[in-house]
């Protein structure tokens, strides 16, 4: 399995999730912190649980990834 490799963006997004997942956090809390919607919220719990780390890549940044590898 590769490395997964955030920016710093997606890696804090990242942290967030899995402090509120791990530790059954506040979402409102989260919710503010991110800046986001509690439905996002949700959804980013929801991709954390099934797919972890490696899904809360950008688009941008997975398309950057495959032009290097061409």
């Amino acid at each position: 399995m590769r490395k997964v490799e955030l920016k710093m963006k997606e890696l804090n997004k990242y942290e967030v999730i899995k402090e509120l997942v791990d530790h059954n956090g506040n979402k409102i809390r989260a919710k503010e912190k991110l800046g986001l919607s509690i439905r996002q919220i949700n959804r980013l719990i929801k991709i954390y649980k099934e797919k972890g780390k490696s899904r809360f890549r950008t688009w941008k940044s997975l398309q950057k990834a495959s032009q290097i590898l061409r």
